[in-house]
């Protein structure tokens, strides 16, 4: 990508907080663009803020709940306010609740759905009218590797996750015709807050599924906010529908030990 790539161009990024999110929110601002943040816990987002700002980055912060459909609307109203509009859309907010569905409440159930997936819908419903405006625009999506291969214990978040991955396929072909590319990014094991926590509970202290992939170790969140900026560049203006898998191979196939000792 060129210096300046985003240079007067504002991205909305969802779950920016932390992790995953706020590196595509620092990453997208180092370019040049304008991040807006956008968090459940607003301090985290006026944080994250004031990190670009004192970075001498562009940058505003605002609360919200993405299972809010009015939140939602006011988010992207105030983005178009202060930023003049909407050029990007990052959707990175997500849950998961670990449990097999006998053992998960439908309250559960539904929330992480609503989280993960339904979101998308809200904040797509409100955006893309914004991108029309601007002559078109780049959505990308935070799927999961979760969403490509089943993971145990976690039906609603692999559900959810597969459901971005065809919602965003189905965006793509909707949107087009307005200059709006739509891709998704699947990352696997990333270093974020919310695995950490997970690690805590591994006899290692390390993530059990980072050594299931053949580069044996965990991605940091950089390494899935420089794909994702990448979709939303001019360097992709000719990829749209794609599901980029970021997973240090996991995806890939099965390893057979047996193999190895042959």
């Amino acid at each position: 990508m060129r210096n300046g790539e985003f240079a007067g161009k504002v991205a909305l990024v969802t779950g920016a907080g932390a992790g995953i999110g706020r590196a595509i929110a620092r990453e997208w601002a180092a370019h040049g663009g304008i991040a807006i943040v956008t968090d459940l816990d607003e301090r985290l987002a006026r944080e994250v803020a004031a990190e670009i700002v004192a970075e001498k980055g562009g940058a505003y912060a605002f609360k919200l709940d993405v299972k809010n459909l009015d939140e939602t609307r006011e988010a992207v109203a105030a983005s178009v306010r202060f930023g003049g509009g909407i050029d990007a859309l990052f959707n990175v907010a997500g849950i998961n609740i670990p449990r097999n569905v006998v053992e998960m409440e439908e309250a559960e159930w539904y929330s992480v759905l609503d989280t993960n997936l339904t979101s998308i819908y809200r904040t797509c419903k409100f955006t893309i009218p914004e991108m029309r405006k601007r002559g078109g625009g780049a959505i990308v999506n935070i799927a999961s590797v979760a969403g490509i291969l089943a993971e145990n214990r976690c039906g609603a978040y692999s559900a959810s996750k597969g459901g971005v991955v065809l919602l965003t396929r189905n965006l793509a072909m909707d949107f087009a015709k307005d200059n709006i590319r739509v891709n998704a990014v699947c990352p696997g094991s990333t270093r974020t807050p919310r695995l950490e926590k997970y690690w805590e509970k591994s006899p290692t202290g390390r993530s059990e599924i980072a050594v299931l992939a053949p580069m044996r170790r965990s991605g940091e969140p950089e390494e899935i906010a420089r794909p994702a900026i990448f979709l939303a560049s001019s360097d992709a203006s000719y990829i749209t529908g794609a599901v980029l898998v970021v997973d240090g191979g996991l995806s890939a196939g099965i390893n057979v030990p047996t193999f190895e000792r042959m």
